[in-house]
């Protein structure tokens, strides 16, 4: 299915229609679950119809705190960012929106994001904070979106997913989750999802493979402060070039220097790095 024959389906009718009436929407999920072309396709609807578009992604948010001295005294542990630079980037975020709802108060202006949860990557978007943008987050005008593949789906975005990271057709692919991290995060949904009681210990041992109740049950958890919309996937939608290809005329949202350095004596000033790697194990605690 293409580009255009994707409008016509009912997940492109559901995009159409929060591309109307949404002030922001962010696209979470497993990696290989169809972030990225759900993201791309709600650009290109919202573009057309005439809303003025804003990105704000983790992988390039994070980007700004990964500097040659921030990474000497916080190198990258074995799941990815140090725990400190993930809190960070975190509240950078969080900030980060509250910012563009200021400068950006009129509806033809809308923004959008990608965020990943699982990890502590941007999860202080779903969780409910005490500060001045919490309540546009739990409202209706902003939306949260995430992609459920079928079983026989999910196998195949893992292969392609598989088969872009070998061979990138894009610089951000090459960034993607690798497979390793896709079938960890998995394995972690499993995990969670028997500490907080969604599933028995031996529904998620029996079904070791991709399980589309036992993702539906901990992202519904995950986003059960917000307003969380499931997209079902049973097609697969082909596209021209990678789902990374941004279009024009969107504007994406990068952290300064200062609000880096800002956000960073923030987290050092409440806690230590071994604090900080708690309050990252505790991600999926809402």
């Amino acid at each position: 299915m293409t580009d255009r024959g994707f409008a016509e389906t009912e997940n492109g009718r559901i995009l159409a229609g929060m591309a109307r009436n949404c002030r922001m929407i962010f696209f979470t999920g497993l990696p290989a679950s169809g972030k990225s072309f759900f993201l791309r396709a709600l650009l290109s609807i919202a573009g057309g119809a005439g809303r003025r578009v804003h990105l704000m992604r983790w992988d390039a948010g994070l980007a700004s705190f990964q500097t040659d001295e921030i990474l000497a005294r916080y190198p990258d542990v074995a799941d990815g960012s140090h725990p400190i630079v993930r809190k960070a980037a975190g509240i950078w975020g969080r900030q980060a929106v509250a910012r563009w709802l200021d400068m950006h108060p009129d509806h033809a202006d809308l923004l959008v994001g990608e965020v990943p949860i699982v990890g502590n990557r941007f999860s202080e978007l779903v969780k409910v904070l005490p500060d001045e943008v919490e309540a546009t987050l739990a409202s209706q005008e902003t939306a949260f979106v995430y992609p459920v593949p079928t079983r026989e789906m999910r196998g195949k975005l893992e292969a392609l997913r598989r088969e872009t990271f070998a061979n990138p057709r894009h610089p951000d692919e090459a960034r993607d989750a690798p497979p390793a991290t896709m079938d960890m995060a998995w394995k972690l949904t499993c995990k969670k999802s028997i500490e907080l009681g969604l599933v028995q210990a031996a529904d998620a041992e029996s079904t070791p493979a991709y399980d589309t109740a036992v993702y539906r049950r901990f992202f519904d958890h995950l986003l059960q402060h917000r307003n969380a919309r499931a997209l079902d996937v049973d097609m697969f939608y082909t596209s021209s070039g990678s789902p990374h290809d941004i279009q024009g005329g969107v504007s994406e949202i990068f952290a300064t220097p200062g609000e880096v350095e800002d956000a960073i004596a923030a987290i050092e000033a409440v806690m230590d790095s071994e604090a900080a790697a708690q309050a990252v194990e505790n991600w999926y605690r809402m």
